[in-house]
């Protein structure tokens, strides 16, 4: 399995949001393009189609933090954490991880806050009639809402015992008042992020499916059998769902 495969599902499985590969992929409300090979491709923006939406910001702000289930362990200060996370890393602090199987993720972001699009019935609406008009294709998606954070730190191990070492920065403080870290050690991480900025590790899309001898519906992609709906729910003919990568392999 590839390494943006491997990043992509835990994350996905985790916290129901598509994750950007790479992970400092910038991506923006409205951005149209396909997912194919566990990335997003950009082809364009709803305002090439003639596409108007609202935004919808977050008043909230927190930090989302992941590590592979048994794969991470991790101790900041010299004090072994929770393997759960998130983890409080203080101006001048050190933090160990270490990794106990290939292939394990840690990834934790910061000053994370929601954006989406306001409208999603209106959107619908407006794909639905470009798809009738042959306009929208099927393997198009577009962005619906993303996660925005201010720092982001993404370590995937290239191998068993693996591990980093890192330091948060003292003195004048980072983009957006965050202390930035720095990596003063590694061994065996094949995959090493630490980005600052206006960072987009998660999002959500949205895709056109067909039903058959219905029309068109920009509807929701999982795997498995869909849940049980009620008869109301069953006969209106659209509604709005996640598009994810596996749904295009």
């Amino acid at each position: 399995m590839s390494v943006s495969a491997r990043y992509t599902k835990e994350l996905r499985n985790r916290f129901g949001y598509s994750a950007t590969w790479v992970p400092t992929l910038q991506l923006e409300l409205g951005d149209v393009g396909r997912m194919a090979r566990y990335r997003f491709e950009r082809l364009g923006g709803l305002a090439d189609f003639g596409v108007r939406f609202e935004t919808r910001p977050s008043r909230t702000m927190g930090t989302i933090a992941y590590a592979s289930s048994g794969g991470v362990e991790v101790t900041v200060g010299g004090t072994a954490s929770a393997a759960s996370g998130p983890w409080d890393i203080p101006a001048g602090a050190a933090i160990s991880i270490r990794f106990s199987r290939e292939g394990a993720v840690w990834f934790q972001a910061e000053a994370c806050a929601a954006e989406a699009i306001e409208n999603l019935l209106a959107l619908e609406t407006q794909i639905l009639s470009l798809s009738d008009a042959g306009e929208w294709k099927d393997d198009l998606v577009v962005v619906t809402e993303v996660i925005r954070a201010e720092q982001g730190t993404v370590l995937i191990s290239d191998a068993g015992q693996g591990g980093i070492e890192l330091r948060s920065q003292t003195g004048a403080p980072g983009f957006g008042g965050r202390t930035p870290l720095r990596v003063t050690a590694s061994r065996n991480i094949g995959t090493q992020v630490v980005g600052h900025g206006d960072l987009t590790p998660l999002f959500r899309a949205k895709g056109v499916r067909r039903r058959l001898l219905r029309r068109a519906t920009l509807d929701t992609r999982l795997d498995g059998p869909p849940p049980p709906q009620s008869a109301q729910a069953q006969s209106r003919p659209v509604f709005l769902g996640d598009a994810d990568y596996e749904h295009f392999v």
